[in-house]
């Protein structure tokens, strides 16, 4: 019941940051759309920004726990750039608050290193492919902390457009962008 209680409120601050922005969201709306009282609120954070911290660390783990299940790292880097980044697509189109969250809050000032170092520790082995990709001297010459921040924001663009413009996002179409992202960065 405790940790459910924390879910909610981490969850209900996620929906109301996205849809009205963290200024205008008040500790009571909090609590009325987690369906808790603010004493409750005040029992698990500190205050919003401890709470921006805290989903940016569970929703990392929402987000590691999809695009890592089942995945084994073996075959080539093209390979596993490929299904890496296509659970990346998959988890953001099924998860559309998360991926607005994200990309908003990605490098907000608020997300001390600290904190960024705690959610993103499973996402380690973005940069380890990539260095796997440099070392066999496939990708022009970025560092692997580079190649996958420019993945990520190709990828965020194309995911942002892609809901402007109302296209579909068929496993035809990833599949050509996940094409044209490697494209981007081999040699």
């Amino acid at each position: 019941m405790f940790l459910d209680k924390r879910i909610n409120i981490l969850k209900a601050s996620l929906k109301l940051f996205v849809v009205q922005g963290v200024h205008a969201v008040t500790i009571a709306q909090i609590g009325k759309e987690a369906n808790v009282g603010i004493g409750t609120i005040y029992k698990h954070f500190k205050d919003k920004e401890d709470i921006i911290q805290k989903i940016w660390i569970e929703q990392k783990k929402w987000e590691s726990d999809f695009i890592f299940n089942n995945f084994k790292n073996s075959g080539t880097v093209e390979e596993r750039f490929k299904i890496l980044w296509q659970n990346v697509i998959l988890y953001f189109l099924q998860n559309p608050l998360e991926f607005q969250f994200s990309y908003n809050f990605a490098a907000s000032p608020i997300l001390t290193n600290e904190i960024h170092d705690i959610a993103m520790k499973d996402f380690l082995i973005f940069d380890q492919i990539f260095q796997e990709g440099i070392d066999q001297n496939l990708f022009k010459p970025l560092t692997a902390n580079h190649l996958r921040l420019f993945t990520f924001s190709t990828i965020n663009g194309w995911i942002l457009w892609a809901i402007d413009e109302k296209i579909d996002f068929s496993q035809q179409q990833i599949d050509l962008f996940l094409d044209m992202a490697w494209d981007a960065i081999k040699k």
